[in-house]
């Protein structure tokens, strides 16, 4: 730039100072932007989130019972299989089988079997 006049440098500096100041003004207002927008994103978000998540910790509990009931087998409870009073769950680590033989008939055969 040393060929050209002083004041034609003068106003290019002027230009390049000014450009650099435009460009950080819109770089500082597009960031604000941003942050809002993703703060409004976040509070439409978050209350859904935390439905969703309600949601489904709730079918997680409804499908507890269905989930964990575990049909009789026949090397295990051969006595009560189709039977009504078969519970079949666990809590925490025990088993119980039914009210009546908490841990199973010991028999080949129930007295307490009824039909499903």
């Amino acid at each position: 730039m040393n060929g050209l006049p002083n004041d034609i440098q003068k106003m290019l500096a002027h230009a390049a100072v000014q450009t650099e100041q435009f460009l950080d003004e819109v770089t500082d207002a597009l960031d604000q932007t941003l942050i809002e927008v993703e703060q409004s994103l976040d509070d439409l978000l978050s209350p859904l989130v935390a439905d969703l998540l309600a949601f489904e910790h709730t079918v997680e509990e409804l499908a507890y019972p269905l989930s964990q009931r575990i049909n009789p087998l026949l090397d295990q409870q051969p006595a009560c299989i189709g039977c009504h009073h078969y519970h079949g769950k666990t809590y925490g680590d025990s088993f119980l089988v039914c009210a009546m033989h908490p841990y199973g008939s010991s028999m080949s055969s129930c007295p307490d079997w009824e039909s499903c």
